[in-house]
């Protein structure tokens, strides 16, 4: 699945070569360039991307200023012909730092290494799991885990403690890290922890307070997952 992405530079000329660059891979879905920090940073917030590729030193707004107003970064990788900003940039959690000219070569190397980072988004460990959220890892237990909610790119996190965590993975790539029985897929939005499930109809299932849709596609799917194999036990 491509990871989708953003470009901005105030450079036409290196807006035209990344747009080249991105064209060649099949792992990028470019949804739009920009040479204004203020319109990028206005359409970072509505519509949030996996990869941002960011130039440094920009009018009114510079990259790292950008990067700093954003509550939940994407995975950025800075563009800049000043090597003294590296520091700064890695300060600032960056995935990775391209000096100016780029070359195609070291280009596909960064698009690897935003690939590798996405994928480890989400990391188990035992009887809990790591998310990055907020700029860091945090640790999360599967038996704390009420359901899960499809945003776009992003998947919410909603825990028995009434708080939700934010993380930049879509549904279908968590679900496939999580492990296999534990969640059930109720909706196309909504992966929902199997074991906190407290009444299902044909129209929904019901955690707690919490109403959740069941669409028809997996209507059959939960109920023969979950009911049926308790029915065949009070039948023994």
């Amino acid at each position: 699945m491509k990871m989708t992405c953003v470009l901005l530079d105030d450079d036409p000329i290196v807006l035209d070569l990344f747009r080249t660059y991105i064209g060649l891979t099949d792992a990028l879905d470019l949804k739009a360039t920009f040479t204004n920090p203020l319109e990028a940073h206005a359409f970072l917030i509505q519509q949030p991307v996996q990869v941002l590729f960011l130039d440094v030193a920009m009018p009114q707004l510079s990259g790292l200023e950008l990067l700093r107003a954003l509550r939940n970064p994407p995975l950025v990788v800075l563009l800049t012909a000043y090597p003294q900003y590296a520091l700064e940039g890695f300060d600032l959690d960056v995935a990775d730092f391209l000096l100016k000219p780029v070359s195609l070569e070291r280009f596909l190397k960064a698009v690897t290494k935003v690939s590798n980072l996405a994928r480890s988004q989400v990391i188990e460990a035992d009887d809990s799991f790591f998310i990055r959220a907020d700029a860091q890892y945090v640790r999360l237990y599967y038996h704390d885990v009420l359901y899960i909610e499809a945003l776009k790119d992003f998947t919410k996190l909603h825990t028995t403690d009434g708080r939700t965590h934010l993380t930049l993975v879509n549904l279908k790539n968590l679900e496939e890290q999580l492990p296999p029985g534990l969640f059930v897929r109720t909706h196309r939005s909504y992966l929902v922890n199997a074991r906190h499930i407290d009444s299902i109809t044909n129209l929904e299932v019901r955690i707690g307070t919490c109403t959740l849709p069941l669409g028809q596609t997996y209507r059959e799917q939960v109920t023969e997952r979950l009911v049926s194999p308790f029915l065949i036990r009070r039948q023994h």
